[in-house]
């Protein structure tokens, strides 16, 4: 296997809107057929803010990474120039492998060479399993809040 980490390009989109449409199907996720759309994931690669791992040609793991809309919510530290990451998967395929652990491990790297202090982001609270990996690549969860789609979240938050 030959993993590399890359910007999403225009040519990944059908690819990475099936790998969506995969995880709404199988595994547990508070997306849904209009969330994340293929509009939003072209923005997200027009502003270079789309990342994958890719196995040859298939993506095995998808992330945005960059400003985030939540800035204004009351973080835990005080960062000066946070990034966000939102909307990460693992295709089902390479699920239970690792992968999610390699690509926050990149993201990370990637965040701290944009000059970054710090990352922030949402994960359901009934998202067991996301919740554990994040732990285990060292991010605290920082407390509750709830979005308007109806469902809570923890705040997770690295400083770096």
């Amino acid at each position: 296997m030959n993993i590399v980490f890359k910007l999403a390009e225009k040519k990944d989109i059908d690819l990475i809107m099936k790998i969506y449409e995969d995880v709404i199907k199988t595994t547990f996720t508070t997306w849904d057929e209009n969330y994340p759309s293929k509009q939003l994931v072209q923005e997200d690669i027009e502003k270079k803010t789309l990342y994958i791992l890719k196995n040859e040609d298939d993506i095995v793991a998808i992330s945005f990474l960059g400003t985030n809309e939540n800035e204004e919510e009351n973080w835990k530290y005080k960062l000066q120039r946070p990034l966000g990451i939102a909307r990460i998967c693992v295709s089902p395929k390479y699920q239970g492998k690792g992968f999610g652990h390699l690509m926050v491990k990149n993201l990370t790297k990637k965040a701290k060479e944009k000059n970054a202090d710090g990352l922030h982001f949402h994960v359901a609270i009934l998202n067991k399993i996301a919740i554990k990996m994040y732990l285990s690549c060292g991010f605290e969860n920082c407390g509750k809040g709830k979005t308007n789609y109806g469902y809570d979240y923890y705040k997770f938050e690295m400083k770096f």
